[in-house]
């Protein structure tokens, strides 16, 4: 494959960084530290964003979207991410739900969930992790049971971005409990659920980093879903979460990129105009030293993402790589974000005066947990090299 961007993907991110740099970061510097985004505000940066195509990207020319390939996608999530992460995952996983409503829904689906979405008039979630089962999706505990043109959900949902506002969300529940012993592939449907028609209990988990997002611990009791929402029947709802979940993965790869970024850009200004013992920080080897490694972790990454997006844009099998770039984009986000804590010194980890550096280091820890842990990559990769299954 080409390890360049074509000419045109390039012209497209400038104008991107161009724009976000002078409209989106700014409100980030000022705004991400007051905690989460309200449902208004939420609302008004997605449409300040849609004219860049960032509502429509995910979603296929036929109902409406712009059909992004997943390379173009992960561009736009890492110029994102490099302004402001917790709106890219807030985004992403808006934008994520209502491609899978646009590609498997009905007409009526896409007239209902979809059209608004792009209009950038409605919030969605995903309602698949539990406060048991998160990685481990073969120990869901909430069930969707048939009654009549309904069904009727009950449990918990946790780790829901967006959970806290959202109107629409695709919610991952068993339906059928012997099938779903037998084989946790089996008896799991997907449903649309709308909050005006079938409400929810929800409250906001706060997080370390990405402060101005939200997410959600919901609790469905006798939570009534028309039979006309559903999705996914028993057998495709397990496959087509897994599907969800593989780009979810090189999306927050893509977004940590961003982040890298942003710490290795500020480095280099601060090593530049720092000045200690009468010259610049950024004339010690050992800041050169650290500024080398960051560049080659972010540089690592970006060929990891754009590798494996273009891998997916062929229809190829890659989850093996998938995993690869969520598990070493964690650890990669991880140590430039906390190098340029060093860089910056006493300055790096203070919350006042500009500096952005802390954010990053703490917006990047969602990438050790974000759509499976590290270590849960690392057993699939394991798998694949030994052909030996390490867990259940």
């Amino acid at each position: 494959m080409p390890f360049d961007l074509p000419e045109s993907l390039k012209k497209r991110q400038a104008e991107l960084r161009e724009f976000l740099s002078a409209e989106i970061a700014p409100i980030a510097d000022e705004r991400d530290s007051q905690g989460p985004l309200s449902r208004s505000e939420t609302v008004e940066l997605f449409q300040k964003l849609l004219p860049y195509g960032y509502n429509k990207c995910f979603v296929p020319k036929t109902a409406g979207g712009l059909g992004s390939t997943y390379l173009e996608r992960s561009v736009m999530a890492e110029e994102l991410g490099r302004a402001w992460a917790a709106l890219a995952v807030s985004l992403d996983t808006h934008s994520g739900v209502i491609e899978m409503i646009a590609r498997n829904g009905t007409d009526e689906h896409r007239r209902r969930w979809v059209e608004p979405a792009l209009r950038g008039e409605i919030l969605a979630c995903d309602m698949v992790s539990e406060p048991q089962a998160g990685s481990d999706q073969t120990n869901l505990h909430a069930t969707a049971v048939l009654d009549g043109d309904h069904y009727v959900v009950n449990g918990k949902k946790m780790w829901q971005t967006n959970g806290v506002l959202a109107d629409v969300g695709i919610l991952t529940a068993v339906a059928d409990p012997e099938a779903y012993a037998a084989d946790p592939r089996k008896g799991v449907i997907s449903l649309i659920m709308d909050r005006k028609e079938s409400p929810w209990k929800v409250k906001d988990i706060p997080f370390v980093g990405l402060r101005s997002g939200n997410t959600g611990l919901m609790e469905f009791e006798d939570c009534r879903v028309p039979v006309a929402n559903l999705l996914h029947d028993s057998d495709k709802g397990y496959a087509q979460n897994l599907v969800a979940r593989s780009w979810f993965r090189v999306n927050i790869a893509a977004i940590g990129i961003g982040l890298m970024q942003a710490a290795l850009d500020d480095s280099i200004a601060w090593a530049k105009s720092r000045e200690a013992f009468r010259r610049p920080i950024g004339g010690f080897q050992l800041v050169q030293s650290m500024l080398a490694d960051m560049a080659t972790d972010t540089e690592i990454t970006r060929l990891l993402v754009y590798r494996t997006a273009s891998l997916m844009d062929k229809g190829g099998r890659c989850d093996v790589e998938q995993c690869m770039v969520s598990s070493f984009g964690a650890d990669a986000a991880a140590r430039v974000t906390q190098t340029a804590m060093h860089i910056h010194g006493a300055r790096g980890f203070t919350t006042e005066e500009g500096f952005r550096t802390e954010r990053y280091w703490r917006d990047a820890a969602l990438g050790y947990a974000g759509e499976g842990t590290t270590q849960i990559m690392k057993l699939v990769i394991g798998r694949r090299l030994t052909g030996i299954q390490a867990f259940v």
